[in-house]
């Protein structure tokens, strides 16, 4: 007689537990260096630029390229929210004002435009109004049943 199949459990296996936590760590701490600016005490380097302040944006594209590694050695698939708040060309964290220039436009469909301030690519998020992310979905998720079943009694 053959064997039932277990169910699978919900989340990170057991085996990537650590290399999630690592990509977490190293996602939250690209966050922490592309809106840090350091002071310096060196002398500008032309006399146009008197800005004394430098940002730790090159740390932290190193900590995004080393994640996107992790995850391509051990095929694992990165969420879909991290993929869009990276730049795909130089692996920038893409931050609102301060490394990237958010727009709408309206033709021929709605549609979010980031644009990466560092290498200038363009980003494009077609903006639908009932359009829901694959792993955002209720059925598809455990822990988000509860939320929208509270939402749906409110």
């Amino acid at each position: 007689m053959a064997r039932k199949k277990e169910a699978k459990a919900q989340g990170p296996s057991r085996d990537h537990l650590q290399t999630y936590q690592r990509m977490n760590f190293l996602y939250q701490a690209s966050a922490l260096m592309a809106a840090t600016t350091a002071q310096t005490q060196q002398e500008p380097r032309s006399k146009w630029n008197d800005n004394r302040t430098r940002s730790l944006n090159g740390l932290g594209r190193y900590y995004n390229s080393t994640m996107r590694k992790m995850a391509r050695r051990l095929v694992i698939r990165l969420d879909p929210h991290v993929k869009r708040s990276i730049c795909k060309r130089c692996d920038t964290m893409l931050l609102p004002g301060k490394t990237s220039a958010v727009r709408i436009q309206h033709q021929p469909e709605t549609t979010t435009v980031t644009t990466c301030l560092i290498c200038n690519t363009h980003k494009r998020l077609i903006a639908r109004p009932d359009y829901e992310l694959f792993n955002d979905k209720a059925e598809i998720r455990p822990d988000m049943e509860t939320e929208a079943v509270e939402k749906a009694d409110a």
